[in-house]
């Protein structure tokens, strides 16, 4: 779903989590096995400290009790369940200071959550398995079609449905002690960010090159493969491809010769490419430099007018005919394309400077007493 549609308890409570996971997974991605140094056969080997077994051992230096709002307690038990089954191995990998400061912020997400908690119930929102459907529900209903297609065709190649989630959603503690801060952050406080054509406008002026479209083409091609069969029992000699690679050259100069004379790009393209496209009449779409091999891009790029045909490219998968459908210069998006893209981040922003400023009007009303971590 994109990032708009995600509930506000979702960043509050795993923002934290997923800059520490984050950091641990890339910490975990850099630690590569060294060489080890020779060293004299009489020196003995250095002690390698013993690497946690457990997230309780790893953050041992937590107190049991990390914050006190008011008369709610969060504890160490309470931030080690929002890490989840990050290994502990993960954590030994991470350098102390930097462990203390990720831990730090996770624990100021989790005091901003509870307080904001605090203030919704105290709203009238109670949290249960029933608010939490409901919101899912609406917000599924609010989804315009093609995206909730699209969502549903995501989870099924994961082997899930949308009710699977909702039965995840149900049995998450955290969603239903949490869901009443969506309704109350969806009642009380989106209802009241505005973001005017003029902030839009302004917001696309001052930042142009987020909007900046690269050159583009739009092209078909007939490929004429040079590549072995795959269902062959085994793999051609050098004379027999060099022999399969002149027969292919000589076919695609003559389909050339033929498309020259004003014969039919797509149905030749149907009957003789290599390429999937050619169902599609040979049409690749729009694409960008970067997207094709070199020496498709180059002869595809140098094509300036609708319909101008290519010579024979010669790339590893065979000789192609590419003909042009149309070019775009790189520019800038206009702003009525992206209008609505800059309104959801401008309202995103907005909201959740917003929530935060909740949080902290709510915090000099409420006892709030964090532990400090040494």
């Amino acid at each position: 779903m994109k990032r708009q549609k995600l509930w506000i308890v979702t960043t509050l409570l795993t923002a934290g989590a997923v800059c520490m996971t984050g950091t641990l997974a890339a910490a975990d991605a850099k630690a590569q096995p060294k060489k080890a140094a020779a060293q004299p056969a009489a020196k003995p080997a250095a002690q390698t400290p013993a690497k946690p077994k457990t997230l309780n051992e790893a953050f041992a230096f937590l107190p049991d009790v990390l914050a006190v709002i008011g008369n709610k307690k969060i504890t160490k038990q309470d931030f080690l369940k929002q890490l989840g089954n990050v290994p502990p191995e993960y954590i030994a990998q991470l350098q102390p200071e930097m462990l203390k400061a990720q831990s730090k912020q996770m624990i100021d997400m989790l005091v901003k959550a509870e307080v904001l908690l605090t203030v919704a119930e105290k709203a009238g929102y109670k949290s249960s398995k029933e608010s939490v459907l409901a919101e899912f529900d609406k917000k599924l209903k609010a989804m315009p079609k093609e995206q909730l297609d699209m969502i549903e065709k995501q989870l099924k190649l994961q082997g899930k449905t949308l009710d699977d989630i909702k039965k995840q959603l149900v049995s998450d503690p955290n969603a239903i002690r949490f869901s009443a801060i969506q309704k109350y952050v969806d009642e009380k406080i989106r209802p009241n960010i505005k973001v005017t054509d003029a902030d839009i406008e302004k917001f696309y002026r001052e930042n142009q090159d987020k909007f900046k479209l690269p050159e583009s083409v739009n092209a078909a091609h007939i490929l004429i493969s040079t590549m072995p069969d795959p269902n062959a029992a085994q793999k051609p000699d050098a004379a027999a491809q060099a022999k399969k690679d002149k027969e292919a050259k000589a076919k695609a100069e003559k389909i050339l010769a033929q498309l020259k004379q004003g014969a039919d790009f797509a149905k030749i393209a149907a009957k003789e490419s290599a390429c999937d496209s050619k169902k599609n009449g040979g049409n690749l779409g729009e694409f960008q430099r970067g997207m094709m091999v070199p020496e498709f891009e180059k002869a595809a790029f140098a094509l300036t007018k609708p319909g101008e045909l290519s010579p024979v490219v010669k790339t590893q998968f065979g000789y192609h005919i590419i003909r042009l459908n149309s070019k775009k210069a790189a520019g800038v998006a206009p702003l009525a394309q992206v209008k609505e893209t800059i309104r959801g981040t401008l309202l995103n922003q907005a909201l959740g400077k917003a929530v935060e400023d909740a949080v902290e009007k709510a915090k000099k009303d409420m006892k709030v007493t964090v532990t400090e971590i040494k």
